[in-house]
């Protein structure tokens, strides 16, 4: 998600500067007006202005953000308060005395004050974009203007736990081959340090000609050793770099048009793209947040490049007349099934209904997409660790065995 640097001017005219985590511009502003300030100036942060201290807080789990399983905790336990009568400051001083987790005790010590001020619960939420999305954020509005915010949270607390489910999934493919390349790069370091110079010594020591493989990985393991220190500092630096410049707009943007051309990849983040889109379209529109304004909310929740221009055009094609489904049948991430999907779902006036279903098949084919990589990736992962450690050993076996067989 994008940073921005801000300057606002609270009630007493003072003058605020500080850094915020936003979508985009929009919701920023609406988060600052939601803790009671005026913007007065907005600018992006550059990659070479992101705080380190923010960036070790992040790898720590210290930042401004709460887990999702806590988040959906706290939801589904808000909703059986409200739902049993209970007033909405009652429930959150309730919720403050049991919280643990500092950022949400934060957030809910702000909104009972802010509350008990007269301020709407989905006004201090915004303040959060980090810690609640702007779908969020609208339906806890919708709830609190039509006076059913109970049946509000229990839509809220069902998105969280399908868009959670979701993410893991597609999280966990992501990860496993990134993990076991990890894992490689360790195995043949500790080779090159430690294994290597042992049978160096043993070979050396019985003399004989080295084969060129047995040369090469002693070559290697020599030069390895001398510039250890050199290949780690070089090693943490770039990784810092490309940690920063993924978390920047631009280098987001550029990483996402690499990945979904990727094959397999490339079909598990389309069908994710329908699914989230699809659920988070289905919860606004059976919650009455006109088509527009559910566009907007998609767009700015969407976390992928593609789909986020998708539904900037398909607005604009809305806002000029069009229907939902010939503005999807205009945009190549959406699969001809879930255009026609919606087609029907709008010629019968279900259109809410029919996104559900959308969502719940696309969200199942994730599942499937990504238990298909799991069984691809997984003995092409064992082969390619197999085979740079088994060829390491060969290498610095061959010697042992022209020894034997010259003796024999």
């Amino acid at each position: 998600m994008p940073e921005f640097n801000y300057t606002a001017a609270d009630r007493t005219g003072k003058k605020i500067q500080g850094k915020m985590e936003a979508s985009n511009e929009g919701e920023l502003r609406m988060s600052l007006r939601g803790q009671g300030l005026r913007p007065v100036k907005i600018s992006r942060t550059s990659i070479t202005q992101v705080d380190l201290g923010s960036y070790i807080a992040d790898l720590l789990g210290t930042g401004g953000s709460v887990p999702p399983d806590r988040l959906m905790n706290f939801i589904k336990q808000l909703h059986v308060m409200i739902t049993s009568g209970v007033p909405l400051i009652q429930a959150l001083e309730l919720f403050h005395e049991q919280e643990t987790h500092p950022m949400m005790k934060k957030i809910l010590a702000t909104s009972k004050e802010k509350i008990k001020s007269g301020t709407y619960l989905w006004e201090t939420f915004s303040a959060y974009p980090l810690v609640f999305e702007r779908v969020f954020v609208s339906l806890i509005r919708a709830g609190e203007s039509s006076g059913s915010l109970d049946v509000m949270l229990e839509r809220c607390g069902k998105y969280l736990e399908n868009s959670y489910r979701l993410k893991k999934l597609v999280k966990s493919s992501m990860t496993y081959p990134i993990a076991v390349v990890i894992i490689a790069i360790g195995v043949v370091s500790m080779m090159l340090l430690l294994v290597i110079p042992k049978f160096e010594e043993m070979i050396v020591s019985n003399g004989g000609e080295l084969p060129l493989p047995t040369k090469v990985v002693i070559a290697m393991s020599h030069w390895f050793s001398s510039n250890f220190l050199l290949i780690a500092i070089i090693t943490a630096i770039s990784s810092y770099l490309f940690r920063m410049y993924a978390k920047s707009s631009e280098g987001k943007i550029v990483l996402q048009r690499i990945m979904i051309k990727i094959p397999l990849f490339g079909d598990l983040i389309q069908k994710n793209g329908v699914a989230k889109f699809s659920r988070t379209m289905s919860t606004l529109l059976s919650s009455g947040v006109p088509m527009v304004d559910s566009l907007e909310i998609c767009k700015s929740a969407s976390e992928h490049i593609a789909f986020e221009d998708a539904l900037g055009e398909m607005k604009k094609e809305i806002e000029l007349g069009s229907t939902v489904s010939t503005a999807m049948h205009r945009q190549k991430v959406f699969p001809k099934m879930a255009t026609q999907m919606v087609s029907v779902g709008e010629n019968t006036g279900n259109m809410d209904k029919m996104l559900e279903r959308v969502a719940d098949f696309y969200e199942e084919e994730v599942q499937n997409t990504v238990q298909n990589m799991m069984k691809l990736i997984e003995p092409f992962m064992l082969v390619f660790l197999g085979g740079v450690v088994g060829g390491l050993m060969i290498a610095m076996y061959l010697p042992i065995f022209q020894m034997a067989g010259n003796q024999s």
